[in-house]
């Protein structure tokens, strides 16, 4: 599992508003049985501004809400979609904004 996978969201009742979750958690805790993930929509609604970062996933816009975040046990992350290390710096920014206000 890698930082910034993207995967289907393992919570049935959460999907119609968050159909992905996104793992932030580095791999160097992969010892770890759960995996610190937020929440991925393509409501732009629920979207702030400074805390999401807009991601394609199979040609559609989503956004990933950094103000949405959970642990989740590894072993329930098995639907890969993709990866978004290439939005690294603006997730890592839209992260400061959040918890640093940066």
């Amino acid at each position: 599992m890698k930082q910034f996978d993207v995967y289907l969201n393992p919570i049935v009742k959460g999907r119609a508003l968050y159909p992905y979750v996104c793992c932030l958690q580095s791999e160097l805790l992969d010892g770890l049985f759960t995996r610190v993930v937020c929440f991925v929509t393509d409501d732009a609604t629920v979207a702030f501004d400074k805390v999401s970062v807009p991601i394609s996933i199979n040609d559609t816009e989503f956004h990933l809400c950094m103000n949405v975040m959970a642990t989740i046990e590894s072993n329930r992350l098995s639907d890969l979609v993709g990866n978004v290390m290439d939005s690294r710096d603006a997730i890592v920014n839209a992260y400061d904004a959040l918890l640093m206000g940066i």
